[in-house]
């Protein structure tokens, strides 16, 4: 099966200026600190899940009541989830998820 090509002639789109790309991630990346702030700033005013008590009625005391936990838990998930998948392509060069690109173009 053929890859498409880009004409020559096709507009560009605003993700094809250099600039509009770093507009974009400076925007993403302002927002995600401005949203981690807001967390750490209200974190430590209250705690999100404070109505869970526990069997003997007291609070429960853990990881969960510390500012910007489940940003820093996130963003640790995340990482973890792809650093697994990477590994997975291949173990000891036997592939395991990864097939050859004309894998099913084979007879």
């Amino acid at each position: 099966m053929p890859t498409k090509k880009k004409s020559k002639n096709e507009p560009k789109r605003w993700l094809d200026h250099p600039a509009n790309v770093k507009k974009f991630l400076n925007a993403f990346f302002g927002l995600c600190a401005l949203l981690l702030l807001i967390d750490l700033v209200f974190g430590f005013g209250w705690h999100k899940h404070a109505a869970f008590h526990d069997g003997m009625g007291g609070l429960v005391e853990g990881p969960e009541t510390w500012p910007v936990f489940y940003a820093i838990y996130g963003f640790v998930s995340c990482a973890a989830l792809i650093l697994i998948s990477k590994a997975l392509r291949s173990v000891k060069g036997h592939r395991i998820l990864m097939r050859d690109e004309d894998y099913w173009e084979k007879d």
